[in-house]
């Protein structure tokens, strides 16, 4: 018989999944994008981004609950890295929401002229977003793996 904290972990790990596979197909666009295909491809690819975001925030919503509700029943919030875990999510959420302020932008311009759409996504950073959010990932199941203070 398992108990809640195993089935509070399990949730998790899956709000970690959804979330990796809808934040993973838009991260995977703005990667695309770079690469200057036409307008018509491009403003596929901005509209697979936006969809994507149907999978992503109730992945990071079920992550976020049961991350808080897990902290609550091993009784960790006295532990310094549970709060380091939460300073690395808040300051990668912030980081990256930042760096794709031009991205989000550019869905926004879908409909505008093909120049206006370009000018937009010559501005978005995929490069750099993506290798915070890897570090952050990283960071994030280093700390929830090893518990390490």
């Amino acid at each position: 018989m398992t108990n809640l904290y195993t089935w509070l972990r399990f949730l998790h790990l899956v709000g970690v999944g959804a979330f990796l596979f809808g934040h993973g197909a838009s991260g995977a666009a703005s990667f695309a994008l770079r690469g200057r295909p036409g307008a018509d491809v491009s403003r596929s690819l901005l509209q697979l981004s936006t969809w994507s975001y149907r999978v992503t925030w109730p992945g990071f919503l079920l992550l976020l609950v049961t991350g808080v509700w897990m902290g609550f029943a091993g009784h960790w919030w006295g532990q310094g890295w549970i709060w380091a875990a939460i300073a690395v999510l808040v300051l990668s959420l912030g980081l990256m929401g930042w760096l794709s302020a031009p991205y989000h932008a550019a869905r926004d311009a879908a409909a505008e002229p093909d120049t206006a759409l370009r000018e937009r996504l010559d501005r978005t950073r995929p490069r750099t977003a993506a290798a915070i959010g890897g570090m952050a990932l990283v960071a994030l199941f280093f700390l929830m793996v090893f518990k390490p203070f």
